[in-house]
């Protein structure tokens, strides 16, 4: 079973963009505004596998 990752750390500064992370997700490896740029910076920083997504832009608390 995966365990739960927090990823607000790794994520903070990246509001309403596509990032690319490593494929554990430990490091960010490609910021872009659209995400064929974000896969093609992790490409470039030899990231065969990374996980793509698009941070939300939050302007107060999120509940779920």
């Amino acid at each position: 079973m995966a365990e739960n990752t927090d990823l607000r750390k790794v994520l903070k500064g990246h509001a309403n963009k596509w990032v690319a992370l490593s494929a554990d997700s430990s490091k960010v490896v490609g910021v872009a505004d659209n995400p064929k740029e974000a896969l093609k910076q992790a490409r470039i920083n030899k990231e065969q596998s990374p996980i793509l997504t698009k941070v939300p832009k939050l302007s107060g608390a999120l509940i779920l």
